[in-house]
């Protein structure tokens, strides 16, 4: 029902590579880094929900049959008893769904108001730290990811505490793997004096088009000095919902939103459907197939 909608009202933006200029927002758009995992909104919510219950014979089969009590020559009984045990069950349902779908929202609410610092100039030009809302990051901001601290967005991994330029992640949340995977910062940057030189330096990044494979990635380093090109691949990443396993990270924000490995890979909530419903709707439908054809 949601994929119908998407396909007849609303057009996907076509993904596309990125040139990203070191410490600069894109002035292109991009999408806002922001998680939604509800299943439902304001407007869909009621219809979608008895959407889910007809759909299945059985209900169906209660509500016809409390329809037709309001025909006089049809009716056996009190109205109450027909209509009193479905919109019961249909209030447990809608108030189920209700509080399902509204912990699912403070939930992403949790995680878009998480803070993180952003590596930025000011309006008279000076380089400051600043901290802000993970929805509030953009494509090119440089962010720092702190030890143990959740990856807001997918990055390009710049700087690390190490003087190596590497640094240990967790990927459990986003491939279910419990080893801890190694992390490799653009040399390039790595060896700069400080952070602050990432904005001074006149550098940019090349990023292929979004994709869901977190096993891969192409991208080059460009600093406007000959010869000064480096080769990207998955080991100079960072993907959104890894976390930093050692040290501390700097990197820049390549795929926000629902551009990100973590979010292209997840799929949309659905009602579950017990063994035991699906197989008392089979026997209904059995019986009233016998009832009619014996009647």
């Amino acid at each position: 029902c949601r994929w119908v909608w998407r396909r007849c009202c609303c057009r996907e933006k076509e993904l596309r590579a990125r040139t990203i200029i070191i410490g600069k927002p894109s002035s292109e758009k991009f999408p806002a880094n922001v998680i939604r995992n509800q299943k439902y909104n304001i407007i869909t919510f009621l219809p979608l929900v008895l959407f889910q219950q007809f759909k299945f014979f059985l209900n169906l089969y209660f509500l016809i049959m409390a329809l037709s009590q309001f025909i006089p020559d049809l009716r056996l009984g009190y109205l109450y008893t027909y209509w009193g045990p479905l919109c019961f069950v249909l209030l447990v349902t809608i108030s189920r769904e209700a509080v399902d779908d509204l912990r699912r929202h403070r939930r992403d609410q949790e995680v878009n108001s998480q803070r993180y610092k952003r590596l930025t100039r000011a309006k008279d030009g000076t380089i400051i730290t600043e901290s802000v809302p993970s929805s509030k990051l953009r494509v090119g901001d440089l962010v720092y990811i702190e030890k143990n601290q959740r990856v807001p967005a997918d990055l390009v991994l710049l700087r690390t505490t190490e003087r190596s330029g590497a640094c240990f992640v967790r990927t459990d949340q986003l491939d279910g793997e419990t080893d801890w995977k190694v992390r490799l910062a653009v040399p390039h940057t790595q060896k700069l004096e400080s952070d602050h030189r990432l904005l001074e330096i006149q550098a940019k990044l090349f990023a292929e088009k979004p994709q869901r494979d977190i096993h891969s990635f192409i991208g080059t380093f460009t600093r406007d000095v000959v010869g000064a090109e480096e080769g990207l691949n998955v080991e100079n990443t960072l993907w959104a919902n890894c976390a930093v396993a050692s040290g501390s990270a700097l990197g820049a924000v390549v795929y926000t939103g629902r551009e990100t490995r973590s979010v292209m890979n997840n799929s949309q909530p659905r009602s579950k459907t017990g063994l035991l419903d699906m197989e008392i709707n089979q026997l209904t439908k059995v019986n009233l197939t016998k009832f009619l054809f014996s009647s």
